[in-house]
């Protein structure tokens, strides 16, 4: 078995985790952001009430998209000192 070539494989799959996990990032910080100023736009909330709603809605999303990059970038890490101890 080769080592380094699955180390490499196993960098290419962890960056799709990576690219997920940001993606997901901005997507949940750029839909609260957009909720948020709907929300202080209307008159039933105010601008505190309408960003802890928002920020109350995007706290799951968040917290999960940050442990999948953190998991893409630990298998990443990995994957570099697999390759880099093999040798």
């Amino acid at each position: 078995m080769d080592v380094t070539r699955e180390a490499a494989r196993l960098a290419s799959l962890s960056s799709i985790f990576v690219w997920l996990g940001w993606l997901g990032i901005a997507w949940a910080l750029i839909s609260g952001l957009l909720w948020w100023i709907d929300l202080a736009s209307k008159e039933a909330f105010n601008f505190i009430e309408a960003f802890a709603l928002s920020s109350a809605a995007i706290g799951g999303p968040l917290f999960l998209a940050i442990i999948v990059a953190t998991l893409g970038h630990a298998l990443r890490l990995f994957a570099l000192y697999v390759g880099t101890r093999s040798a």
